[in-house]
Parts: structure tokens; C-alpha cells; sequence
């Protein structure tokens, strides 16, 4: 199944320069992943685009570009670490269950790996808990079948969700946000959806 991550990085040409630009912020892709991810490669095909999730800050040299996977570990889940980490009774709470799913019983055999996407939309919030219950030196201590289900309002383990919590450096989420109507602004989602661009592929001539 394809994922948010979907618009393969082509390997770099030994033949021109190859440059990316910044055309859109596409928001919450949601059930509608597949058919949007098909369109872009109707639209652009297959390896001439990529999502990346930006960070625009100026004392940083100008732009940072995070791929889908250093944006899972170094933005998404780095907020989730630090909200466990001031919320130690959480941690326990989350630990009593034996598991943590977003979207399907499936989920629990990304494990900790966030490219091991295999639903019909893409799971991030449960494999961030799996990573930082590791990093804290925790584990899932309840009985198997005891599942804490991350996703609507009344699933058992809502306010977990991203659109509940906080990220780390609020300030660096673009404006104006694309946040989902049932995300909290400010939250690890409103980064998620606003920071989140299409960037397309331009060959350049080569120089020599």
C-alpha cells in the first residue's frame, strides 16, 4: 500500500542538475490517500514529485526539508516524547494495554517501523507510542487483547491522537495552518497537515 511518503526520491543524475520546487500544500490526504497519490502521478508521474514537510525558519539557513520518515522521528514523534516525558502518569496508563492500533488490527506489525505501511490511510501516532514507550524504557504490559485504539472521539485512546498533542516548537508551523477541524491548532496534526508540501522535479541542463 502506498503512504503519505508516496513520490519515490529519484537517485541523483550523473547527467544534469536536478532541482525540486515547492508547488502546493495538499492538507489532510485521510481516506482519500490512494486516490490522491494516484492523481499526482497522473498529474506528474510516478518519480517526478514527493511530499516533504518543510520547516521555514531563517537562523536555520532559510528551509529545512524532512522527508516522511526523518519527519516521523525527528518532528512527530519528538513531540510525543517530550508530552509523555512531562506526563509520566500517562505513560503508565498507555502501558497497562497490551497494544496500541491507530486504524486496523494491522497496525501492530509496523512495530516500530514507519515505512511498514499497510492500511487504507496511513498510521503514524501508534508507531510513534511503540517508539517512545522504547526510548523511555517502557513496554505494553497488559494482556494481549487489551487493545488502546488512537484515532476518533470515541475510541479508547482519543486523547492521544495528534490532534490532541501539543508539538514541540508550535512556532514553526506554517501559516496559514491547514489544520483538520478535528485537530486542536497547535497540535502535532496542524504541524503534520501545514507543513506538509508537493514538490515537484525540474531537470536542468547540465553544465558541462
Amino acid at each position: 500500500m502506498v503512504s503519505d511518503r508516496a513520490g519515490s526520491t529519484p537517485a541523483p543524475s550523473t547527467m544534469s542538475n536536478e532541482k525540486w520546487k515547492r508547488i502546493g500544500r495538499p492538507g489532510y490526504f485521510g481516506r482519500r490517500r490512494d486516490e490522491k497519490i494516484k492523481q499526482l502521478n497522473e498529474d506528474f508521474g510516478k518519480d517526478e514529485w514527493k511530499l516533504v514537510w518543510v520547516i521555514d525558519v531563517d537562523f536555520l539557513g532559510g528551509e529545512v526539508h524532512y522527508d516522511f520518515e526523518q519527519a516521523c522521528k525527528k518532528l512527530y514523534e519528538a513531540s510525543y516524547l517530550k508530552w509523555f516525558q512531562e506526563n509520566p502518569l500517562e505513560i503508565d496508563l498507555v502501558c497497562s494495554y497490551g497494544e496500541c492500533i491507530d486504524n486496523a488490527p494491522t497496525n501492530v506489525d509496523s512495530g516500530l517501523d514507519y515505512m511498514k505501511q499497510e492500511a487504507f490511510s496511513t498510521h503514524i501516532q501508534d508507531i510513534a507510542v511503540r517508539n517512545v514507550l522504547a526510548k523511555m524504557g517502557r513496554k505494553f504490559e497488559g494482556p494481549k487483547d487489551k487493545i488502546l485504539v488512537i484515532r476518533s472521539q470515541d475510541s479508547n485512546g482519543f486523547k492521544y491522537g495528534p490532534g490532541n498533542i501539543p508539538f514541540s516548537e508550535p512556532w514553526l508551523i506554517a501559516q496559514p495552518s491547514k489544520c483538520p477541524k478535528w485537530a486542536n491548532a497547535g497540535s502535532v496534526e496542524d504541524f503534520w497537515q501545514s507543513n506538509k508540501w508537493i514538490m515537484i522535479r525540474e531537470t536542468q541542463p547540465a553544465l558541462f
